[in-house]
């Protein structure tokens, strides 16, 4: 039976493992994930995919293609064209063509960029307001409940942490592998670390060798290193015994699957601190 021209065109978004076209379909997956970073929903990123790579096409060659309910179809190119990454031609039927990848991340960038701005300048206009409403909790003689709070995604624990060096008073201690380690000076964190006024303690576990990007920000007296460690999976920081973030899926995972737990419970941080210590007196000097 002669397929038809859009079962053509989907060939490669439906490939079978063993065809042809099956690596690039991987390919195109990996795009469509990294596009979903951007803001963009999985359908929204494989119709833009689907543009960029087939050329101009109208809606109905578009959920045709790839099998979408026509109305969704006409929201997402009207969700594409609004986030400036698709255009429409003055043509009957409408076609919709897809920008250039780098203009396209570009746009979306600047986008979410623009999104930061604004939240930013709200910052003081919504702070200024919420003192403008009395609080109306009852005080109470209660001891003071311990809290847990769940993070994922390297850009929200990587602000708790940077948030704990700036209020930190006494000193900061850092367990993690040379993986763990380097997003943290990727982030700034190690350079916030070393013009903090606190004292400082750093594992590498595991690890032979220390890092170059250390020797001009930490005292090599401040840094140990566990060659032998079998496990790179461990990563945490302790601030004044009374914060603690602990990844419990760290720099093994990609950025955006990573997922700690940040608390201020004594006990945990306590046990913590002590794993730590037995881990300092074990370690073997950097220097």
């Amino acid at each position: 039976m002669k397929k038809t021209e859009s079962e053509i065109q989907i060939g490669v978004f439906s490939a079978s493992e063993g065809s042809n076209l099956y690596e690039y379909k991987v390919r195109l997956e990996k795009i469509k994930n990294e596009l979903v970073k951007f803001g963009l929903t999985p359908n929204q990123a494989k119709v833009y995919i689907y543009l960029g790579k087939y050329g101009p096409k109208s809606a109905p060659e578009i959920f045709k293609s790839l099998g979408l309910p026509r109305t969704e179809t006409y929201y997402i190119l009207s969700i594409l064209q609004s986030r400036g990454i698709v255009t429409a031609e003055f043509s009957f039927p409408t076609r919709y063509m897809a920008l250039p990848i780098e203009e396209a991340v570009s746009t979306l960038i600047n986008t979410e960029k623009e999104k930061i701005d604004l939240l930013a300048d709200q910052e003081k206009d919504l702070a200024q307001l919420w003192k403008t409403v009395p609080a109306f909790a009852i005080e109470t003689n209660e001891a003071k409940a311990e809290r847990l709070q769940m993070m994922e995604g390297a850009g929200q624990i990587y602000s708790k942490i940077k948030e704990m060096i700036k209020t930190a008073r006494e000193q900061i201690t850092v367990f993690g592998s040379e993986k763990d380690i380097s997003r943290f000076y990727h982030s700034e964190i190690i350079e916030m670390i070393s013009n903090s006024l606190t004292d400082v303690r750093i594992i590498l576990s595991p690890a032979m060798n220390v890092p170059d990007f250390f020797e001009d920000l930490v005292d090599m007296k401040k840094i140990r290193l566990i060659p032998k460690e079998k496990n790179d999976n461990r990563c945490f920081v302790i601030k004044d015994n009374d914060e603690v973030v602990l990844f419990l899926r760290n720099a093994t995972h990609p950025s955006h699957n990573v997922f700690a737990i940040w608390s201020d419970s004594k006990s945990l941080i306590d046990s913590i601190q002590q794993l730590f210590e037995y881990s300092w007196d074990a370690s073997e000097v950097s220097y």
